[in-house]
């Protein structure tokens, strides 16, 4: 991989994240970006670095991990942290998503008072994520099994905190590969 295609991913991953337009999936992860543009960048030394380190779609992955970690970043900023951390995460994340479900459940008497918005509140789940008591990947999955994004969304429409959390777990879920039939299993074991 060269450094001018990592830009690209880079450019593409970093709209997907930051905009509400652009979808990197449905462009195919194309970008309005040139080789000219690229070359004038000061910072084309951290493009080139990550590019003989990581194949396609290790590039991939690694601007996924840090950009969840924030938005914004800037190429300088990222971190093999993040992406490591990331990884970790990714191979155990039936074992994580049990982990989140129990504490879940020792708030609650039963998994559905965790998803109630009261008087147009953050309901418990948005509020143990709020608190890092809660993976974004569990929000993930289970909006997956669920479909609560899109009720909060109409509950809490007018809810700047939660309009920036609704836009990460939708942008954030079509990277995503798990295997839901074994995190099925796991919310019946659990509940």
């Amino acid at each position: 991989m060269k450094a001018f295609d990592t830009y690209q991913v880079y450019t593409a991953i970093k709209l997907h994240f930051s905009s509400s337009r652009y979808n990197y999936f449905e462009f195919a992860g194309k970008t309005k970006v040139s080789v000219e543009k690229f070359l004038q960048r000061n910072d084309r030394y951290f493009f080139e670095k990550i590019s003989s380190k990581y194949n396609t779609n290790c590039v991939k992955e690694y601007f996924v991990s840090n950009f969840i970690a924030n938005s914004n970043l800037w190429i300088g900023s990222m971190s093999d942290t993040n992406y490591v951390e990331w990884q970790k995460k990714m191979q155990s994340i039936s074992y994580l998503f049990k982990n989140d479900l129990e504490k879940i459940l020792l708030e609650v008497p039963n998994i559905n008072e965790a998803f109630k918005c009261k008087k147009n509140q953050h309901s418990l789940i948005i509020k143990m994520f709020m608190g890092r008591h809660l993976m974004l990947e569990t929000l993930v999955i289970l909006n997956r099994l669920t479909n609560f994004v899109n009720r909060y969304d109409i509950i809490l429409k007018d809810d700047c905190i939660w309009n920036e959390i609704s836009l990460l777990i939708k942008k954030y879920d079509p990277f995503l590969n798990f295997n839901m039939k074994s995190l099925s299993t796991i919310v019946t074991q659990v509940i």
